[in-house]
């Protein structure tokens, strides 16, 4: 391609690009549960109510793909053979394993519910997405805690896990970055919000 620019002055459309790569991974997805079976069929058709929205201008090849993967993952983990749609138990364990895609395949779900009347509902155990998130955390913290490297980003990056683990708030690198963060012999201090944030020490 670099040749073909300074030789031929050929450009890149970047734009193209982006989307002839999205539309590969979408036809990743599509292929992820056989094209003959139920859950394929379904597949198919939840692809071409996101195509339409696309040519209306209402939907990027991202978020579709998004959407996509999502209603693939979850027939894929109701039945790898395609042969059934979910019931709400298996909605209710696949976002018990994975709570972060209720949006994403909040859509899908719905589109099940007027297409083949299912009353499905994307529902999310709090408390238990809660428990395996300060779970992950714990283990993240331990393997750092192992690292030999504790330069600038590590402490960066052990200052928002532990502020989420410790305190259950979220902070950002750049949000970070305009607080005031002390060393102590005990521990670190994070001044936020005019809130003082005790952390430990790995």
């Amino acid at each position: 391609m670099r040749w073909l620019h300074e030789e031929q002055g050929v450009e890149l459309d970047h734009q193209a690009k982006k989307i002839d790569s999205e539309k590969r991974r979408i036809q990743a997805c599509l292929s992820s549960m056989p094209s003959a079976s139920l859950s394929g069929q379904v597949l198919q058709a939840y692809w071409l109510q996101l195509e339409t929205r696309i040519e209306a201008g209402k939907a990027s090849h991202t978020s579709a793909r998004l959407a996509l993967r999502a209603a693939s993952a979850l027939l894929f983990a109701t039945d790898q053979e395609g042969q059934r749609l979910p019931q709400q138990g298996d909605v209710d364990s696949y976002l018990q394993a994975v709570p972060g895609q209720a949006a994403s395949v909040t859509g899908f779900i719905n589109f099940l519910n007027r297409q083949y009347a299912t009353t499905l509902a994307p529902r999310v155990n709090e408390k238990r997405a809660r428990n395996r998130r300060k779970e992950k955390l714990a283990r993240t913290l331990m393997q750092m805690a192992k690292c030999a490297d504790q330069g600038e980003a590590w402490r960066e990056q052990w200052i928002i896990t532990a502020m989420e683990y410790f305190h259950y708030t979220k902070v950002s690198k750049k949000t970070l970055r305009q607080q005031a963060v002390k060393r102590e012999e005990d521990g670190i201090k994070v001044i936020m919000g005019g809130v003082t944030y005790w952390l430990p020490i790995a």
